[in-house]
C-alpha cells in the first residue's frame, strides 16, 4: 500500500512545475513576437534619426525620408503589439485549466485589440504629413491602456489557469491517498494514525488557504484597469498573490511526502 502511495505522490509531484509548462506553439509564437520587436526597435531608431536630420535640414527630401520612417514606425508598432497578442492567444489555447467562459472572455478580448491595431497598420501608409502621423500617434497612445489591460487580465488569468489545472491534480491525489490511508487503517498503530492524520489535515488546511487564494486572485483580474501606474501597482501585487499561491500548493505537496513517510515508518 506505501508503494501505491509513493506511486500517487510522485505522479502528482513531477507534474507541480514552478512555472508553468510552455509549448512548441506559443514558442514559436514568442519568438515571432522577439522578431517583430527586434524590427520595431530598429525602425524607432530610424525614425528618430530621419526626424531629426529634417530637423536640422528642413529639406524636401529630408521631410520625405522622415515621413516615410514615420509610416513604417507608427506600422510596426502595431505589429510588435499584435504578435504579443497572438503569443497570447496561443498560451491561453494551451492551457489546460482555463475554464471556458474564461477563454471565450480572453480570447474576446484579444481579438478586439487586434482588430484595432490591424486597422492603424492599414491607416499608416496614408499618412501624408507629420500632423497625420502625430494624430494617429496619440490614437495609438489614447488606446495604449486598454491595450495594456489586456495583457495583464490576459496574463494573469493564462497563470491561474496553470494553477487551478495543479490544484486540480493534487486534489484527486490527496483524495486517494486519503483513501488508501482509510483503507489501511486497521494496520495502523494509534500513534501512526494520530500522526497520519495530523499530516491530513495540515494538507486540507493549505488546500483551502489556496483556494481562498485563487478566489480572490480570479475577482482581481478584472480590476487591473485604469493608467499605467495604477496598472502596475495592481499587476505587481497580483504576481505575489500567485506566488503565494503557487507556494500553498507546494506546501501542501510536501506534506503528501509526510504522510507517505509516516506510512513508511512508525
Amino acid at each position: 500500500m506505501v508503494k501505491r502511495l509513493a506511486l500517487i505522490i510522485i505522479t502528482f509531484l513531477i507534474w507541480l512545475p514552478i512555472a508553468s509548462p510552455v509549448f512548441a506553439s506559443s514558442e514559436q509564437a514568442y519568438r515571432d513576437y522577439q522578431f517583430q520587436y527586434d524590427v520595431y526597435r530598429q525602425r524607432s531608431s530610424d525614425y528618430h534619426i530621419a526626424y531629426t536630420q529634417y530637423q536640422q535640414f528642413k529639406s524636401l527630401a529630408s521631410q520625405q525620408e522622415a515621413l516615410e520612417k514615420a509610416k513604417l514606425f507608427l506600422a510596426q508598432r502595431d505589429n510588435v503589439a499584435k504578435t504579443y497578442y497572438l503569443f497570447l492567444s496561443e498560451r491561453i489555447t494551451e492551457n489546460p485549466g482555463m475554464l471556458p467562459s474564461e477563454v471565450s472572455l480572453y480570447r474576446s478580448i484579444i481579438t478586439n485589440q487586434i482588430g484595432y491595431l490591424d486597422q492603424n497598420v492599414v491607416l499608416a501608409p496614408s499618412i501624408a504629413s507629420f500632423e497625420d502621423a502625430k494624430r494617429v500617434s496619440e490614437d495609438f497612445l489614447k488606446n495604449y491602456e486598454t491595450l495594456q489591460a489586456g495583457y495583464r487580465q490576459s496574463i494573469a488569468a493564462i497563470e491561474l489557469g496553470y494553477l487551478n489545472y495543479f490544484a486540480k491534480r493534487f486534489d484527486e491525489t490527496a483524495k486517494r491517498a486519503q483513501a488508501l490511508i482509510i483503507e489501511s487503517k486497521s494496520q495502523s498503530t494509534p500513534q501512526k494514525q494520530a500522526v497520519l492524520d495530523r499530516w491530513l489535515l495540515s494538507l486540507s488546511n493549505k488546500y483551502t488557504l489556496f483556494q481562498q487564494k485563487a478566489t480572490d486572485i480570479r475577482a482581481t483580474i478584472p480590476k487591473i484597469t485604469g493608467d499605467v501606474q495604477q496598472q502596475d501597482r495592481l499587476f505587481l501585487a497580483l504576481q505575489t498573490k500567485i506566488g503565494a499561491a503557487r507556494q500553498d500548493l507546494v506546501e501542501a505537496a510536501s506534506y503528501l511526502k509526510e504522510v507517505e513517510t509516516a506510512l513508511t515508518y512508525e
